[in-house]
C-alpha cells in the first residue's frame, strides 16, 4: 500500500477530508496549517459569511480525533519554510494531497519528492486559481460548479485532471452551498480513488489550455453583491445553456 500525506487546515471540512483518507489505511502524515479565523476569502466579509454558513450546513462543527496520525502544525507564514518538505520527505510519502492551502510557492513544491495532487474548487479547464466556482457564477456558468482533483506540480494549474464532482444543487442552495455539495461528494469518492491509486489504475485527463488563472483579490465585494442583488444568490438562476463535461474515475 502506498503512503499518502495531506496538507490542509483545521476546520470541519478539513477533518472530514483527513478522515476519508485515513480510513483507506494509506494516510501516513498530516501537515495542518492553523487558520485562526476560518477565512475563505481575504477582505470579503460577505462571501466569508456565506461560506461559514455552508460549512456548518454540510460539515457541522465536529473535529475528529486524528491523534494516531503523525501530524505537524504550522502557521500560515511558515508554509514556504522547509518544514513542509522536510516533514513529507522524511516520512517518505508516495503522494501528497493539498486541500484548501493555496499559497505554496513553486520552489516549495519542487522540494517535495512525492507526487502531488490538489483539491481545487472549480472547473479547472476554465476557472483555475482562486474562487473558480464564484467566477463561474459571475459568468453565468454555475452549472460548471464542481470540485476538481488535479495533479499539482506548480501554480500554473497545468496538471492533468484526476476526478471531478459536479454539484447537483437544490433550488434552495446558494453558490457556496452548491460548492460544498460537490466537495462532500469528492470526499465520499476518495476511498475509491485512493484504491485505484494504490493499484496504479488512475486515469489521467489533459486539462487543455483554455483556462483562466484567477488571483486571490480578483473577487470583490461588488461582485458578491451583484450575485446577491441580481439573482438572490441562487445557483439555479445563474446559468446559461452551456454543457460541461466532468472527468471521472468512477
Amino acid at each position: 500500500m502506498k503512503k499518502i500525506a495531506v496538507i490542509t487546515k483545521n476546520f470541519p471540512r478539513h477533518f472530514d477530508f483527513i478522515v476519508s483518507v485515513m480510513e483507506t489505511g494509506s494516510l501516513c502524515g498530516v501537515v495542518m496549517v492553523l487558520d485562526d479565523d476560518n477565512t475563505f476569502v481575504r477582505n470579503n466579509d460577505l462571501l466569508n459569511k456565506y461560506y461559514q454558513n455552508s460549512e456548518h450546513k454540510f460539515f457541522g462543527n465536529k473535529y475528529n480525533n486524528i491523534s494516531r496520525i503523525h501530524t505537524i502544525t504550522i502557521k500560515n507564514d511558515e508554509i514556504n519554510s522547509s518544514k513542509i518538505s522536510s516533514f513529507i520527505n522524511n516520512i517518505k510519502a508516495d503522494l501528497v494531497i493539498i486541500f484548501d492551502v493555496n499559497n505554496i510557492d513553486d520552489s516549495t513544491l519542487n522540494e517535495i519528492k512525492s507526487d502531488i495532487w490538489k483539491l481545487h474548487f472549480g472547473y479547472v479547464q476554465r476557472f483555475a486559481g482562486f474562487n473558480g466556482n464564484i467566477h463561474a457564477a459571475l459568468e453565468n456558468k454555475s452549472q460548471s460548479i464542481c470540485t476538481s482533483l488535479i495533479e499539482f506540480k506548480n501554480n500554473l494549474y497545468a496538471g492533468r485532471i484526476i476526478h471531478q464532482t459536479q454539484s447537483l444543487f437544490r433550488q434552495e442552495d446558494n453558490i457556496t452551498d452548491a460548492e460544498y455539495r460537490s466537495l462532500r461528494k469528492m470526499i465520499f469518492d476518495m476511498e475509491k480513488i485512493i484504491s485505484l491509486y494504490n493499484n496504479d489504475s488512475i486515469k489521467y485527463y489533459e486539462a487543455g489550455s483554455n483556462t483562466t488563472i484567477y488571483n486571490e483579490n480578483d473577487i470583490t465585494t461588488d461582485d458578491i453583491k451583484k450575485l446577491v442583488d441580481t439573482a438572490n444568490f441562487l445557483a439555479k438562476n445563474l446559468s446559461d445553456n452551456e454543457e460541461f463535461e466532468f472527468k471521472k474515475q468512477i
